[in-house]
């Protein structure tokens, strides 16, 4: 019982701790381009793009591929628009 009591505890401090960590308010509207990016996730993508076509390129195994060179892209999510920004979106000027 007592274990049980601690375990439960210990997983309500560390839930509480990191949910304390992300950006909001504020905060996230003062923060600077390096504490925004400092959540991004990186995306990879080949260069070179795939020179094999059709059922071949399907079944090709990806750690069977030659080495190519990646790039790193690194991605920051915009929040959606709410209001009357968003009713006066322009589709096309994305």
């Amino acid at each position: 019982m007592k274990r049980s009591v601690l375990l439960l505890a210990i997983m309500m401090v560390s839930a509480v701790g990191f949910s304390q960590s992300t950006l909001k308010g504020p905060k996230a509207k003062n923060a600077t381009a390096a504490e925004r990016a400092a959540n991004a996730s990186p995306l990879k993508f080949k260069i070179e793009p795939l020179e094999l076509k059709g059922p071949a390129a399907k079944n090709e195994k990806v750690w069977k591929r030659e080495d190519v060179q990646t790039e790193t892209v690194f991605v920051r999510r915009e929040q959606p628009l709410k209001g009357p920004k968003a009713k006066n979106k322009k589709v096309w000027e994305d």
